[in-house]
Formats: C-alpha cells, sequence, structure tokens
C-alpha cells in the first residue's frame, strides 16, 4: 500500500495538485477544478482521493471522477495515470501469494459522492446556509430523507458518515467510532472553539457567525479522545451542551474534568430563551448567548 500510494502523490504532485494530507487510505489536497466550477481557489483544502481506486470528489465544488479523467483533463495525456497503474497491477501480483486477509467496511468516498444537495425546505426549516452545508460536506439522503453528516479526521480523512433524521440514526460504516473524531474538527484553524452536541448546530454557527468555530460530538457523551483534540487545537473553549438534563448532566461531568485551556473555558448562557439548543435560537440570541458566556455555569452551586 505504501508504494502505491507514494507512486499516486508523485503522479498527483507531478500534475499540479497540492496534496495537504496523505492518509492510509485517502491522500487530500486544494481541489484542481475548483475554479473552473467556482471562479475562485479552494481555500479551504476539500479535495480527496481514494488512495487505492484513484477515485476522487471535491466536497465543497462537488467535482467528481477517476484518476485517469482527472490527468487527462489537467496535462492533455493519460501516460502518468497508466504509468502508477502499472505500479499498481504488479503489486497486485505479489499479493495473490499472500495469505488472504479480511478487512471490515471501509467509507467509500464515491458511494458519499452519490449523496444529493441539501434540498431549500429542509435548509430553511433548520436555517442553514448552501454554503454553510458545502463548507461541512453535508450531503442530503433522497431515499431516507435525511441529512448526511461526515466524519472525518482532522487530516480530512473520511471515517465515515452518520444519517440522521428525527428519531432516526443511523452510523456507516458499522462499527465507525463517532467518539474518535469531533465534526468540524478537519476545518478548525484554532482560537476560541465551541463545543456542540448537533452537527447541524455546527453548521447553523458557521451560517451566521463567523469569529468562532463550532466542533461537536455527535450527542450528549463526551469521549477522552474527543476532550484531548480540543485541548491540542483550541486556545479557549465555550461548552454549548444542550438546554436539557442530558445535556446539563454532561456539562457537570466535563466541569469536573477538562483540562485547561490557554485562555480559559466558558460556558453558554441558555438566559432568556427556551430553546434546547442553538438550532432553536433566533440568530441574535446565538449572538448574545455566546457573547455573554461566563466562566461559571449557571447550574453551579
Amino acid at each position: 500500500m505504501e508504494t502505491g500510494t507514494t507512486s499516486l502523490v508523485d503522479v498527483l504532485t507531478s500534475i499540479g495538485i497540492e496534496i495537504t494530507n496523505i492518509g492510509e487510505r485517502e491522500i487530500g489536497g486544494r481541489c484542481p477544478v475548483h475554479i473552473a466550477r467556482t471562479g475562485k481557489a479552494d481555500g479551504s483544502p476539500s479535495w480527496s482521493m481514494n488512495a487505492a481506486t484513484g477515485a476522487w470528489i471535491c466536497f465543497s465544488c462537488g467535482a467528481r471522477g477517476s484518476l485517469m479523467g482527472l490527468v487527462q483533463d489537467l496535462t492533455g495525456s493519460d501516460q502518468p495515470a497508466y504509468d502508477y497503474y502499472a505500479t499498481i497491477a504488479t503489486m497486485g501480483l505479489e499479493r495473490l501469494t499472500m495469505p488472504t486477509v479480511v478487512h471490515r467496511q471501509e467509507a467509500d468516498i464515491v458511494q458519499y459522492s452519490k449523496f444529493a444537495d441539501i434540498p431549500q425546505e429542509a435548509l430553511q426549516k433548520k436555517n442553514l446556509t448552501e454554503d454553510a452545508c458545502s463548507k461541512h460536506a453535508v450531503r442530503w439522503d433522497t431515499k431516507n430523507e435525511c441529512w448526511i453528516l461526515p466524519l472525518f479526521t482532522r487530516e480530512r480523512e473520511l471515517l465515515g458518515w452518520q444519517s440522521k433524521k428525527s428519531g432516526w440514526v443511523r452510523n456507516y460504516p458499522v462499527g465507525v467510532k463517532k467518539s474518535e473524531t469531533l465534526f468540524g474538527i478537519e476545518r478548525f484553524k484554532g482560537g476560541t472553539a465551541i463545543l456542540l452536541e448537533s452537527p447541524l448546530d455546527v453548521v447553523r454557527l458557521t451560517s451566521i457567525h463567523s469569529e468562532v468555530q463550532g466542533l461537536a460530538s455527535f450527542g450528549a457523551a463526551i469521549s477522552t479522545t474527543q476532550v484531548n483534540l480540543l485541548e491540542q487545537y483550541a486556545d479557549r473553549l465555550i461548552v454549548a451542551m444542550d438546554n436539557d438534563e442530558a445535556g446539563v448532566i454532561a456539562a457537570k461531568k466535563l466541569f469536573d474534568s477538562l483540562p485547561r485551556f490557554r485562555k480559559g473555558v466558558l460556558w453558554l448562557n441558555y438566559d432568556g430563551t427556551d430553546a434546547k439548543d442553538i438550532g432553536d435560537m433566533a440568530d441574535e440570541q446565538i449572538v448574545e448567548a455566546i457573547s455573554s458566556a461566563s466562566a461559571i455555569p449557571k447550574w453551579f452551586k
């Protein structure tokens, strides 16, 4: 796999693609067709290619395709891609003598790319913008009429996704551990982080607020891995667990166990609203709740 991945990286860099990360299963970089599709450069790297198949997608502009097609489009020649596939073919012959290893089901960017754009009705219902959904690579399952929420690593490797609608949640692939990452971590630029339960609340925050960045835990349970990610990348933390019993219980656990952040920890102020979370709040209520966040939570005694 290492030889194949290295050869693929060589091919991509030789045709002018800026690589930003190299994972075991996927290679990430700046979308090479972003300008042609959107009129502007890929400012936040959102392009990913499967290291085994060469299938690729830009989670931001929606472009997708194969290695062969990409090489042809960018260079006018198929030769670099043929050279790469020749290397892979040689590796495949060598593997015929190796014992068969059964791997668990893995996330497939090709399958993910087939999910649809968010319907306007769904966006309006949640007070979300197309741009914010695009930035976080959120998609829509038309068959099940539900949100598709990606699980990325910090290096933007796709771990899987969560299918979600009211009263119904499914994670793919089976066994994927959402506790190993935070929704939005691949886009987080440092500074102040707001810890939320729901990925859609992160998208909601992105839709109205540019100065702070949301990260979501996919629920009220916060894992040690998630806390470590927060500590590693955020200078200040604003805890904004849901304004309900489960959220308060989770917040109290965090109050006793959170590490020290360089610029401190604050707690979102839900005063003046009966909202369960920021997804239920008006824009001005969200801004006020953030600006009035306190070092001492309301429930502290």
